[in-house]
């Protein structure tokens, strides 16, 4: 039978079939999102229970105490009491008595004998009370979780630099972290390194300070012979005895720098530390995220126990070796590294990590308490003082603000210079063996159409204060009778060097419009923005990061903040939307690929162009992800007029959360 093409009605059938397929998924998605806050308040109100149990188990202990310390003063007292009885002369005053009445009585004589006799005293009570144990709460949400199923698998790349081949002799955490950054030659053996070297020769050698059974000092002398540069890297081990055999030496210790010149006399030793990285380490959600409250992980320092000593009582899980036997009951063995990464994410906040493990959480978006004034890196409060340390821990566990806010800046901080893409430019330029990304940052445009004369201003101002360059803005002016030089002039003077604006007549649509601008935009991510949306100085600084570790062609904002001008009060949508993959993003809030965006374009609407480009993306399986709900605020006016989507106050009021009244610009566009 000849195949024939579907009939109109039958194509329509299949969208009006797709779209309902489309909104039923938002609806589960909306479901799964208020079933997760739903758990979070159950969470919230075992943990309250949790806490009210310990309060009680600390009373009880106290009672049985007092109670034991009244049972030990009686017991003194009966025995005081018994050791007068017994004693001879206590009995011997009425016994003389009784004689004196009846001098020849043979019961006086007796009693008189009986008293004389020496009895023996009662054992004496012990010199403290008896010992009291406060009672154990065992409930099953306070134990320690470990990370359920197999370990996640790492993701395959890509890989920053393919063209750069590296030898490398590393322990696992780095040897896993490092293979995104290079051509990674690995798992050499004893017998036959030289010819998995020889057939494919590599630009450098890294060796770590671990024990290995490979001749490291003869792997150097072959890389020097050949002109290939090497380096030791001294991760806390010390320097072996083949460390002066390699170009250069690198240590995570800042201060045995000195030393290590020292011993192998000549200066060049750097020092290098760990670091993150992204594609195995960053916020994005994982099963019973934040779920628990408080991890220690590693090997058990003393020197942190005035952190430590409080956090048992708040809900902390030990996953580490050497703990003392009181903290027993709350001790599993390390994680390995490949479990640990998204163990992490399930726990509020991480108690003095060392300096690895605090690179790590930082990225993974976990806030960071230290033990020292000094902690490097120091993300995060330091806390020395034992009376101090419940009240900061106390005060993280109950402020998720607070918690987020530095989680953020950390965040922030690590994907400005602490990346292991960071520590391999270091690498490089010590060793010279190939050339370092100066110009790593990549270019982003920001399109913009508008047709309203009096928000290009304030809008330009916003984009111009972006801390990301290299930054091109393309602009359209739709419909409006406005000099585009001159418009070009403005924005440059606030501080653009890369400006486009073009003009469209009134024929022209939203979509259109903006296709204009994709078409003249030359940046490697492109993004949209409205005019009336407020953008902090990092709102991108914070998005082109998420290129790096999500499989996403377009990231944005779909939790954020939303100023409803009818009340002057400041709402939070989609609050449990965040570091997730999603459907759909903010449309004033999104940045695509620069490729994929000239690919897909908008769709010539003059409303619901967004909302049209994300069904297409979803229908070819192309991921979006909505990073975090900071630096973007929409704007609601009272006068509704204004918007092109117009919901109204209540119906934005019931699917968000007044978080504030009034704008807290300080605590949204920081």
């Amino acid at each position: 039978m000849p195949d024939t093409d579907p009939t109109t009605a039958e194509i329509n059938g299949l969208r009006a079939r797709g779209d309902r397929l489309a909104a039923d998924n938002a609806a589960v998605r909306m479901r799964l999102a208020e079933l997760e806050r739903q758990r979070d308040e159950r969470d919230e109100q075992i943990g309250r229970l949790i806490g009210s149990l310990n309060d009680a188990a600390r009373r009880v202990g106290e009672l049985d105490r007092a109670r034991a310390e009244q049972e030990h003063r009686a017991d003194k007292e009966r025995w005081r009491f018994e050791e007068l009885r017994l004693r001879r002369w206590t009995r011997l005053g009425p016994a003389l008595a009784a004689l004196r009445r009846r001098p020849l009585a043979p019961a006086a004589l007796r009693r008189v004998r009986d008293a004389l006799r020496e009895r023996p005293l009662p054992p004496e009570p012990p010199a403290e009370p008896r010992r009291t144990r406060r009672p154990d709460v065992r409930v099953a949400d306070t134990e320690p979780v470990e990370p359920a199923g197999a370990a996640p698998r790492p993701p395959e790349g890509p890989v920053a630099r393919p063209g750069l081949v590296a030898a490398v002799v590393l322990g696992p955490v780095l040897e896993a972290a490092l293979r995104y950054e290079w051509t990674q030659v690995a798992g050499l053996k004893p017998g036959d390194w030289w010819e998995t070297l020889e057939a494919r020769r590599p630009a450098l050698l890294l060796v770590e300070s671990i024990g290995t059974g490979l001749p490291v000092a003869e792997m150097a002398a072959w890389c020097r012979e050949r002109g290939v540069p090497s380096a030791y890297w001294d991760t806390g081990a010390g320097l072996g005895e083949a460390a002066g055999a390699f170009d250069h030496v690198f240590t995570v210790d800042s201060g045995a720098v000195p030393e290590h010149r020292r011993r192998l006399g000549h200066d060049r030793v750097t020092h290098l530390p760990f670091a993150a990285q992204p594609r195995l380490h960053n916020p994005v959600r994982v099963h019973d995220h934040g779920r628990y409250p408080l991890l220690y992980e590693g090997e058990y320092d003393a020197t942190a126990e005035p952190l430590i000593a409080p956090a048992p009582r708040l809900g902390a899980h030990f996953a580490a070796t050497g703990v003392p036997h009181l903290y027993r009951q709350r001790v599993v063995p390390p994680w390995p590294h490949e479990r640990a990464a998204s163990a992490r994410k399930r726990y509020q906040v991480m108690i003095a990590p060392d300096a690895r493990r605090a690179y790590e959480a930082a990225a993974a978006g976990v806030p960071v308490v230290h033990h020292r004034a000094d902690a490097a890196p120091s993300f995060g409060p330091a806390v020395e003082d034992g009376k101090d340390a419940g009240r900061i821990l106390r005060a993280l566990l109950r402020a998720p603000e607070l918690r987020d806010r530095q989680a953020h800046l950390a965040l922030r901080e690590i994907h400005a210079a602490h990346t292991y893409r960071h520590r391999v430019d270091t690498v490089l330029e010590k060793l010279g063996s190939a050339p370092v990304r100066r110009d790593g940052r990549p270019t982003v445009s920001l399109v913009m159409s508008t047709c309203r004369a009096e928000q290009i201003a304030p809008a330009v101002e916003m984009i111009a204060a972006q801390e990301w360059r290299p930054l091109q803005l393309v602009m359209v002016l739709h419909d409006l009778d406005l000099d585009p030089v001159q418009v070009q002039k403005q924005a440059m003077a606030a501080g653009l060097d890369d400006v486009a604006v073009l003009t469209a007549d009134r024929s022209r649509t939203l979509g259109a419009c903006l296709n204009m601008a994709i078409d003249a935009a030359d940046g490697d991510y492109v993004g949209k923005v409205d005019d009336d949306e407020l953008y902090g100085p990092h709102y991108l600084t914070d998005l082109v990061p998420a290129f790096s570790y999500t499989d996403a062609g377009v990231v944005g904002k779909l939790a954020h903040y939303a100023h409803l001008g009818s009340i002057d009060a400041t709402l939070l949508r989609y609050p449990d939307l965040e570091n997730r993959y999603v459907d759909v993003l903010r449309g004033g809030a999104l940045l695509g690929q620069g490729g994929l965006m000239r690919s897909y374009r908008f769709a010539d609407l003059g409303r619901g162009e967004d909302t049209d480009l994300f069904k297409r993306l979803r229908a070819d399986g192309v991921r979006v992800y909505a990073a975090d709900r900071f630096s973007f605020v929409t704007i609601r006016h009272a006068d509704a007029a204004r918007h092109t989507w117009r919901p109204s106050d209540l119906e934005l009021l019931s699917e968000s959360r007044v978080a504030f009244y009034g704008f807290a610009r300080e605590h949204i566009l920081f």
